[in-house]
């Protein structure tokens, strides 16, 4: 700190601080403001020093910086634990994003910019809600294709009145059904009601046009439209509420405005 180069010095506060602000990085190593900017310069030139964020990289930023090194250690760290999950889950789109921004130990103002650059740079991909390796598919294995083909038929046998969460849990396995709702194959209406996503976009549409010709409908409407029981269509319909498809009027239901 003595003896270095500007540019060594504000290296040495970015190495202390880990990952933070060009200002707070500035501020930490007490450089004059011309020393810290041709300092700043040289060390995002020659890659010692990696922006998180795009923008403007002035001493008087908010871009959040990190040392090469230390970067480096969070790149693969992340990535690390992106394929350990991967390889413990591997019928799931990918790790939560909660779950690894915990096991990453980072704030929020860290974690987003951090998923943000990981995925432009093709390290990861990054599904919203989930983190997952590029290219990461969910395949079902024969046997579990054998178990889906056979939970297929009976929705298929029953369209609008298909089997329950708990039995198709028990026909192909708890991860199988999770597995077959982020693929979007089945819809979850309620915790005991699914449907094929095909059945689910039809009864939509129909419920649709059905209150488009008639301004409404009710619950008892709806279970002869399908020749269903009422637990379905109960479950369908406190479903498209919550959807903000439509809004309920005493025993009648009405399409959102």
């Amino acid at each position: 700190l003595a003896k270095g180069s500007p540019a060594d010095v504000l290296l040495e506060a970015a190495l202390g601080m880990n990952i933070a602000s060009i200002k707070d990085i500035v501020h930490q190593s007490r450089l004059e403001n011309a020393d810290a900017e041709t300092a700043l310069e040289e060390l995002l030139r020659s890659g010692q020093l990696v922006a998180l964020e795009g923008g403007e990289a002035a001493v008087s930023s908010d871009i959040l910086v990190t040392a090469l090194s230390q970067w480096n250690a969070l790149r693969d760290k992340t990535v690390q634990l992106v394929g350990s999950y991967h390889r413990d889950h591997p019928l799931r789109r990918g790790i939560p994003r909660e779950e690894l921004k915990s096991k990453l130990k980072l704030t929020p103002r860290i974690f987003t910019p951090l998923i943000q650059k990981l995925a432009a740079d093709n390290s990861i991909a990054d599904n919203l809600s989930s983190v997952a390796r590029p290219g990461h598919e969910i395949r079902f294995d024969g046997q579990e294709q054998v178990k889906v083909q056979t939970l297929r038929r009976k929705f298929e046998a029953n369209p609008f009145s298909p089997p329950g969460v708990k039995e198709c849990q028990a026909e192909v396995g708890e991860e199988v059904v999770n597995a077959l709702l982020e693929l979007g194959e089945l819809v979850l209406v309620s915790s005991d009601v699914i449907f094929r996503r095909q059945d689910y976009d039809f009864m939509v549409a129909e419920v649709r046009k059905t209150i488009g010709r008639n301004g409404s409908i009710t619950l008892a409407e709806v279970r002869d439209l399908f020749k269903t029981s009422r637990k379905y269509v109960q479950a369908l319909l406190e479903h498209l509420d919550a959807s903000s498809v439509t809004v309920r009027d005493g025993d009648l239901r009405r399409l959102k405005k």
